[in-house]
């Protein structure tokens, strides 16, 4: 789901798999066998117990117990003694381990060869270059200084290194990260000094005019604001890391990070025109307002500034297209930054009527960028204002782990290592907190320094490294050489970085993929722009968890109906060719049963029983419990009402494929014994089996004392009552409840009575056919209570002569029947299974094909079942089983 920050451009950095070879050229041959071999039993105990270790690290409340009764555990046996020495190595080796896992910067270090360190060179040089102007530019976005965005690429870099597992992630400031601190310290800002706003203000710029002490005073207490944030968001991801939260990013659904990440990207963009008109406008991130400003402020446009804008974002987006399209051009988009700076401060020093006469803004232009490396800002951490910027830290903590663990992600697939997300949110966590106590404002990975990272070949870690030291060198000695860089030359850098974040086309697909994304998108897009950024994190947010929780409340229920001549139980859905089972109701849940979603199965199982009484009245509802991994002590309450609800009504509840932790659960809370052994079965077949067997028990049971019933009544016939009355009026019976008529729901003791084993149950001659069970094939299925030798040789030749290819067949004989001589032993049933193909279509039949086979199968099976020696042999089944 984080993928979705960057729908529009990931796919810039190459496929995360390589293409995958033929059988032909790995040498296999489809037809050749192959032997399925078993592990050894030893190794699979070992396994079994690995995954069992890591399913219980994956639960964290289960550890979380295990420390709180660590003192009511009994005292371990006494184990042979150790010399010192063995528990030193021990120990070692425990930390050793614990270091490695924790300090990447341990490990790679070993792996570096002369290769891969002159590749992290040229990949740390080339990302240094660039990260020079967009650290200035995002440090502009976020309404501070230039330097401190300079100061942010330089620190957690180092860290990250250090601490990262990623290779080729770049970290410092982004445009995101940087816009939500700009937007989300408006408030607190605010308060402490009202009419000032974050940013660069030239000279007779803002709404109120402050004085010059004021002014200084505002902006530092500005920085110590961002910089107090950067060390809460810090803490924030160490604590998620510590208390294994990071699985809390999935919930935000990719419509609405995508829908999010589009619309912040405009505001960037927005928050840009006023440096390529070169204009003052007040700051704002409602894009209505900036709209409106500009439409006012058009008239000002500084017509030379905005002519050299534009011949830098065509300039940038040019080059990014060459770096894309030729692989000989592949440094002139990372470089094309630095180019443009280099350009533009050379016009504005050299060009001294661009800076008089037509009043190009640029960086030094009030101020000069200072000298030197970053200073401590420990003392900016005023916890009094953790209120304040809670928020605001949040919102950084889950918006860039997001944009980071989504690159690394993808960077590692690709190159073809693990990424531990705990470790990652530990190393970004630790990059901020360190950063913040260096003057740096909050940082994450980038997505544009990460492909150019992994474009120009970096290794390992130590590419990061080198771009920290290229800015560190920078800080040092180089920065008096920014002081003349234009304005939009920024600008123009920003624009053409948030450019691919707006993902138009992931909408696009969306509206034909599924409309309900697309809406999703949309409500997260348009919420962003017209409520601000910070509402609309929290708008997306929220559908997001919407999202969960409807999903959550409302589990897949799917029906289930027999496909005919088989014991398979399909999704209505799927297979349009099956058929119910008369009195009998099969749903399959699709989730675990808790509070949340107990009641919704209890609403949807009751509504359609009821709408279905006229037409299939229900006796038995079979619940085939697969996915139910899991019940609380709500679900249990519910299903104990559910039971004595529809059995009250004469309706009976089968479970089917209870899982064993289920099992247990069911057994401990005493849903069992309350709901009878009888009624849980290993498979969907078996319980409606068992089922039938019920029915056909309860209607014999009922039919019979009903002739007794009678016969004491009348006082006219004798105590017994003859076979054929019993079988009449179980006929009757049976008819009653066909037509509806309700019965008395059953005590314990009745169902005590019933003997449903004497009661077999059989699949009749059935013919039944399915396009969905196999991918290339239409599978044929019929059923024959009494085989016949001669009838494979009729049913093939109604496949030829409709032009039918058989392409694989199965019979299968179901058993012996017993009979006495006078019939030819031979199996009682037999199941045959037909996958063919059409010769015309060279693919599955056509409904209307598979109509008239079916009916021409029928009429087969009709002709062969009732031959006189056929009959005769029936007769004699049915004196044997009377």
């Amino acid at each position: 789901m984080a993928s979705g920050m960057h729908a529009a451009a990931l796919g810039q950095l190459g496929p995360c798999k390589p293409k995958a070879l033929a059988a032909a050229d790995v040498g296999l041959d489809a037809t050749e066998p192959v032997e399925i071999v078993l592990l050894s039993e030893e190794r699979s105990q070992q396994a079994a117990q690995i995954l069992q270790l890591k399913g219980l690290e994956s639960r964290p409340m289960v550890q979380a117990r295990k420390m709180l009764a660590c003192g009511e555990r009994p005292t371990p046996e006494p184990r042979s003694q150790k010399l010192p020495v063995e528990v030193m190595r021990e120990a070692q080796g425990r930390l050793g381990r614990f270091l490695q896992r924790r300090v990447p910067l341990l490990s790679w270090t070993r792996t570096v060869t002369g290769q891969s360190l002159r590749a992290d060179l040229i990949a740390g040089l080339t990302v240094g270059v660039m990260v020079i102007p967009q650290s200035m530019s995002y440090a502009s976005i976020a309404g501070l200084p230039y330097i401190y965005g300079m100061y942010a690429a330089c620190v957690p870099g180092m860290v990250y290194a250090a601490f990262g597992q990623s290779r080729q992630l770049a970290v410092g400031p982004v445009a995101m990260v940087s816009l939500i601190m700009n937007a989300g310290l408006e408030g607190p800002m605010a308060e402490i000094c009202p009419g000032w706003e974050p940013g660069h203000h030239k000279e007779g710029e803002g709404q109120i005019h402050l004085d010059e002490q004021m002014q200084e005073y505002c902006t530092n207490e500005y920085i110590k604001l961002a910089i107090f944030t950067s060390a809460i968001m810090g803490i924030i991801q160490i604590l998620a890391m510590v208390l294994r939260m990071g699985f809390l990013v999935t919930f935000l659904g990719h419509p609405v990070t995508s829908g999010f990440t589009s619309g912040a990207a405009i505001i960037i963009g927005f928050s840009q025109v006023k440096y390529m008109l070169g204009v003052h406008m007040d700051k704002s991130q409602y894009v209505y307002k900036m709209v409106a400003e500009v439409a006012l402020k058009l008239k000002d446009t500084n017509w030379m500034t905005l002519l050299l804008g534009l011949g830098c974002v065509i300039f940038l987006t040019c080059a990014k297209l060459a770096s894309k399209r030729w692989k000989r051009l592949s440094l002139v988009g990372p470089l094309a930054p630095l180019f443009c700076c280099t350009v533009g401060t050379l016009l504005i020093w050299l060009c001294v009527p661009l800076r008089e006469t037509y009043e190009v803004s640029y960086v030094g232009q009030e101020k000069e960028i200072p000298a030197g490396l970053f200073p401590v800002s420990v003392g900016a951490w005023n916890f009094q204002n953790f209120a304040k910027v809670l928020p605001t830290a949040l919102s950084c903590a889950l918006i860039g782990y997001m944009e980071s663990i989504a690159i690394g992600k993808n960077l590692a697939a690709k190159h073809g290592y693990e990424l531990d997300a705990g470790q990652e949110l530990f190393a970004l966590g630790l990059s901020n907190l360190v950063g913040s106590m260096f003057s740096c404002y909050p940082v994450t990975g980038s997505f544009s320094r990460s492909a150019v990272n992994n474009a120009t070949g970096a290794q390992t870690q130590m590419a990061g490294l080198v771009t920290a030291l290229v800015m560190l060198c920078t800080l040092k000695w180089l920065t008096p050489l920014f002081n003349f860089l234009p304005d939009f030359v920024l600008a123009a850098i920003v624009i053409s970085s948030v450019a691919p974040l707006v993902a138009y086309t992931e909408a696009i697909k969306l509206w034909r993929v599924k409309k309900n994304d697309f809406f999703l998108w949309v409500a997260a897009f348009l919420g962003t722009l017209f409520l601000g950024v910070l509402t609309g994190i929290a708008l997306a947010v929220g559908l997001s968890l919407a999202i969960v929780i409807y999903e959550s409340v409302r589990p897949q229920i799917t029906i289930l109906w027999r496909l005919p001549g088989t014991t398979i139980y399909r999704n209505v859905k799927q297979e349009s060719s099956g058929a119910f089972v008369p009195n009998v109701f099969i749903a399959r849940i699709g989730s675990s049963i808790y509070f949340a979603n107990a009641f919704f199965i209890k609403e949807w199982l009751q509504e359609r029983i009821r709408a279905l009484a006229s037409v299939n009245r229900t006796e038995y509802i079979v619940l085939e419990m697969t996915s139910v991994v899991s019940v609380d002590s709500t679900a249990l309450h519910v299903l104990e009402d559910l039971v004595l609800d529809f059995r009250s009504q004469g309706v009976h509840i089968a479970m089917a494929m209870v899982g064993n932790r289920l099992d247990r659960t069911f057994r401990k809370a005493g849903l069992t014994n309350f709901v009878g052994e009888k009624w849980f079965f290993p498979s969907v077949h078996d319980a409606v089996v068992g089922c039938l067997r019920h029915q056909k028990a309860k209607r014999r049971l009922l039919a019979t004392r009903s002739v007794l019933s009678n016969s004491l009544a009348g006082a006219t016939a004798s105590t017994e009552c003859s076979a054929s009355e019993a079988a009449t009026v179980q006929t009757d019976a049976q008819s009653d409840v066909e037509k509806g008529v309700p019965e008395l729901p059953w005590s314990r003791s009745q169902e005590d009575l019933l003997h449903i084993e004497d009661n077999p149950v059989t699949v009749g001659n059935e013919i039944g056919y399915s396009n969905d069970v196999h991918h290339s094939c239409t599978v044929i299925f019929i059923n024959l209570m009494e085989d016949v030798p001669t009838i494979m040789s009729d049913i093939t030749a109604i496949f030829q002569r409709r032009g039918l290819t058989i392409c694989r067949a199965n019979i299968e004989a179901m058993g012996d029947d017993g009979m006495s001589t006078m019939c030819v032993a031979r199996p009682r049933r037999a199941a045959h299974v037909y996958h063919v193909r059409s010769l015309r279509s060279h693919g599955k039949l056509q409904d209307e094909e598979l109509l008239d086979l079916k009916a021409e199968l029928k009429a087969l099976i009709h002709h062969h079942m009732h031959r006189p020696d056929l009959e005769l042999c029936w007769n004699l089944r049915e004196q044997r089983l009377k």
